[in-house]
């Protein structure tokens, strides 16, 4: 097959959110850069074979080049695109069939979206978790993030042209890797956007680090390791977030030894549960006791920054 097709924008969201094998991301050519092969014909775009699941609703939305854009079937959505992208732009699936790569895919997702919906994304995209609307548990888990946070801001740095570059490159700078949860997301946001932004700027804690145990502990946990959701290893404090609506003696055993064993090793575990992030007063008091704790100077909520939290709980938290 002469002809290619690059899929981007909602279609590579899907694509990169039904948890794709861990080698399209490991293997393959990364550094494909010209859509000078894109398909031209209505015969080429019929030449696909494409199954229904793979990319969500139709229309697909593709990159075609802005320079001489091809007349499309109406099963494609063709979004105009300079022939030569970034390094790390494309990976191919198969026959001819790229998608664009979870780093452009997050540049072109931040042309039509809010700051606070693309730290979302971001932080999605940097964490283990996908969303899945619809599903019984709203999300799907993964071993592996799409985009290092780290790398990101590199490339993000590098990256010319580009509609939505500008967005992703603000966001970029308040994107934490490792959040294992839509909520983690939430909290991580609430608790340390600086205060311009609605959070609390409470530093950069690590989400979900891994301690891995002794003997002892495994045979009292049942597990090798714990990840505490929120760790400020230097302040030796850890933030857990309780979402349980009602008491499980089970889980409630769990936690309370996990607790110790963290205590057991110098750490202040303070919980926040669901009742407490969902009401405004509650969270601020436990906000700014976790930020007196840290030695976070507290700094006078001016109106302004009073409006900025009141926007970032309404949209994270639908409030």
């Amino acid at each position: 097959m002469t002809s290619s097709l690059f899929v981007s924008h909602d279609s590579a969201l899907t694509y990169w959110r039904t948890n794709p094998p861990w080698y399209v991301l490991e293997g393959g050519d990364r550094d494909i850069r010209s859509l000078r092969k894109c398909a031209r014909t209505v015969e080429d775009f019929q030449s696909f074979s494409i199954p229904e699941s793979e990319f969500g609703s139709r229309p697909i939305d593709i990159m075609v080049p802005a320079s001489s854009p091809p007349r499309c079937p109406n099963s494609f959505k063709p979004h105009k695109q300079s022939l030569q992208l970034p390094h790390h732009s494309l990976y191919p699936l198969w026959d001819g069939v790229f998608v664009a790569s979870p780093e452009l895919c997050f540049v072109q997702k931040c042309g039509s979206l809010s700051f606070i919906e693309a730290l979302e994304l971001g932080m999605e995209f940097c964490g283990t978790y996908a969303l899945r609307p619809g599903s019984v548990e709203g999300m799907a888990r993964r071993d592996y993030a799409l985009i290092d946070d780290v790398a990101f801001r590199r490339h993000a740095e590098s990256w010319h042209g580009l509609k939505g570059i500008a967005l992703a490159r603000k966001v970029s700078r308040f994107l934490a890797s490792g959040s294992a949860s839509p909520t983690e997301t939430k909290l991580y946001l609430l608790l340390c956007l600086p205060l311009q932004y609605g959070g609390y700027n409470l530093g950069h804690p690590e989400l979900n680090p891994k301690f891995d145990l002794s003997s002892e502990e495994m045979a009292i946990l049942r597990a090798t390791n714990v990840k505490p959701d929120l760790l400020w290893r230097h302040e030796k404090l850890v933030v857990e977030y309780d979402g349980r609506q009602h008491e499980e003696q089970g889980q409630s055993n769990y936690d309370a030894m996990r607790k110790t064993i963290l205590e057991g090793r110098g750490y202040t575990v303070r919980q926040v549960k669901r009742q407490q992030l969902y009401n405004p007063l509650a969270f601020n008091k436990f906000a700014r006791s976790v930020g007196s704790f840290l030695g976070v100077r507290q700094r006078p909520v001016t109106p302004k920054h009073r409006v900025a939290r009141e926007k970032l709980r309404s949209v994270l938290l639908g409030e």
